[in-house]
């Protein structure tokens, strides 16, 4: 199995099977995008959201330590089976990786794991980073 992340505009077919991540689903995507598999254990509550960034982050940090990275990598592995995919993409909505839980379950991911996981851009979107968060 191989893992990345991006946004749900930086999917096409070609990448692998798209994974959900977040609690709404793309609609504006092809038909059977509502019925992609979702990685609940990577998914943020809502209430994180609105939350200052450390608050959420922390939140989101406590949530994948709770599911521990085995329960995550089995469900990863039950993905994989289910749709017969060697490439799973963690999709969410968020352009900007830094500033998404994507980067945040990366890290998780590489602490625990030893194995990098490589975010898939999309070239179409322009992102404008926050300076003070820079």
């Amino acid at each position: 199995m191989i893992l990345h992340t991006c946004s749900y505009r930086a999917w096409r077919p070609e990448l692998g099977q798209p994974v959900r991540t977040s609690l709404g689903k793309p609609k504006w995507l092809l038909p059977g995008a509502a019925s992609w598999p979702l990685l609940w254990e990577a998914t943020p509550r809502g209430h994180y959201f609105g939350a200052p960034a450390e608050a959420f982050e922390d939140a989101y940090l406590d949530q994948l330590t709770r599911y521990g990275i085995r329960r995550i990598a089995k469900r990863l592995a039950v993905i994989t089976r289910q749709t017969g995919a060697e490439t799973l993409l963690l999709c969410c909505f968020e352009a900007d990786r830094e500033q998404c839980h994507r980067s945040l379950f990366s890290a998780f991911w590489l602490e625990a794991t030893g194995e990098r996981i490589e975010e898939i851009q999309d070239e179409t979107t322009v992102i404008v980073r926050n300076p003070r968060r820079a």
